[in-house]
């Protein structure tokens, strides 16, 4: 019994350190992954957050860091012939639903190059995936729809926060690396700073972004 106890109490352990390896490897564990959290300001004096939003902080991988975990899917519903949420961040690869949830048929589409697509026509229930390649920004609309409209940005990795009305985000589980910073709103130039993120590091950057108007990048 005593020789029992101990070979379940070994093959515990191994299962344990093996399940810690493998969120090591994916930068899942506290001790291995990072996190870059801070504010976004307006640099214009009286323009409230509000007026630029949804704004984006999001990381961009300079050597070759890349999620070794499949990420999971983002959904889009078309709810009373709208799309909710009206603006999805979702990354390069990630699997996408187009859900219709009325009662009606819905053809989703996108002349967004190179992220064009048509769903074709698909009925109440049904979802159609896809999957984005290239980073950007897409435009979807309906066919049957004209009122129908919505965003999707589809950035680099997987390491991405849309920016509280506070101005806060918090983009935590990176995995260690140098990376591209990037706050990106449509009514605003991108600003982008290179940051390198060491295992459990907590670093912080605080934007202050330009004048309302200009074209997104």
């Amino acid at each position: 019994m005593h020789g029992s106890g101990s070979r379940a109490a070994w093959l515990a352990l191994a299962v344990a350190a093996s399940a810690l390896g493998a969120a090591a490897a994916r930068g899942e564990g506290d001790a291995a992954s990072a996190e870059l959290r801070g504010s976004v300001a307006i640099g214009v004096e009286g323009v409230p957050l509000a007026a630029v939003a949804p704004l984006v902080v999001f990381l961009e991988p300079l050597d070759g860091a890349a999620p070794v975990s499949p990420t999971p899917p983002a959904v889009m519903h078309q709810h009373d012939a709208r799309f909710s949420p009206p603006f999805l961040v979702v990354a390069v690869g990630q699997p996408l639903d187009m859900a219709n949830d009325d009662a009606i048929y819905h053809n989703v589409f996108s002349y967004s190059r190179p992220n064009d697509f048509d769903l074709g026509l698909y009925p109440a229930g049904e979802s159609r995936r896809l999957e984005l390649r290239r980073a950007g920004v897409v435009k979807v609309y309906c066919s049957i729809h004209e009122s129908m409209s919505a965003t999707i940005l589809v950035v680099p990795a997987p390491w991405h926060d849309t920016v509280a009305p506070s101005g806060r985000y918090a983009i935590a589980g990176v995995r260690p690396g140098r990376y591209r910073a990037v706050v990106w709103s449509e009514h605003l130039p991108s600003e982008a700073r290179e940051i390198e993120l060491r295992p459990g590091e907590r670093a912080r950057i605080d934007w202050v972004v330009g004048t309302p108007g200009d074209a997104g990048r």
